[in-house]
């Protein structure tokens, strides 16, 4: 079993014991990727569901991830968010749209030294809202997103060590037995214990995680 099967299989068990519904997809192309993607945001049952997921573990660059053709370009992470935005998926429109990715940056990409928070809201003054139809609320485009990335040397992927990654296993972790918390908390706690690896490691060992979020409300992941 390949270090990314097990990290997949932990997720899955994760998601699984939270109450979604799981597919997962491996070692996929670079078409492969963007066909899956605008499947999954063209499903009518996201109208049935109150949340959504996508859980990325690939190699990549700086802001895309490859696929195992490992085409140069690859798939930007920008191009995946505005996939699931309200104008282009509007059965995810008004619920928490939920990405966690595990990017292992090759050399050709570029990799900070350090683990960075970042929480990102959209400026009132400067939201273009958009009315899906007469009545309806204003909803903004780009709200309700959790966008957590963490970024490790490809070098971490290649390794004959068993352990999945740090920010994988930490997530898991989190999510798994700190159920009463906020999304948002667990990441901070889950950014805590990446910082303090990262103090102990060399440069190469080093995970960079980044969050951007727009929820308007507190997100709780747990199976009543």
């Amino acid at each position: 079993m390949t270090q990314k099967q097990k990290q997949t299989n932990i997720l899955q068990e994760t998601f699984t014991s939270l109450g979604y519904e799981v597919k997962r997809f491996l070692h996929l192309t670079v078409e492969n990727i963007m066909h899956i993607l605008g499947q999954v945001a063209h499903m009518p049952q996201h109208q049935d569901y109150d949340s959504f997921v996508c859980i990325l573990v690939s190699r990549g660059g700086s802001q895309s991830v490859f696929g195992v053709d490992q085409t140069h370009s690859g798939v930007p992470l920008d191009h995946i968010r505005r996939m699931f935005m309200a104008d282009a998926c509007p059965s995810l429109s008004g619920k928490p749209k939920v990405f966690f990715i595990q990017n292992y940056v090759t050399s050709e990409g570029q990799l900070e030294d350090s683990s960075f928070l970042e929480v990102d809201r959209p400026s009132v003054k400067s939201a273009e809202f958009k009315v899906r139809q007469p009545g309806a609320c204003m909803i903004h485009r780009e709200a309700d997103f959790f966008w957590s990335l963490c970024k490790a040397d490809v070098s971490l992927l290649e390794r004959s060590s068993p352990s999945p990654s740090l920010y994988l296993k930490c997530l898991s972790q989190k999510l798994g037995k700190e159920r009463k918390h906020s999304l948002l908390e667990l990441h901070i706690e889950l950014n805590s214990k990446v910082y303090d690896w990262n103090s102990r490691v060399s440069a190469k060992e080093r995970y960079c995680v980044w969050l951007q979020h727009t929820l308007r409300k507190k997100l709780i992941l747990s199976c009543k």
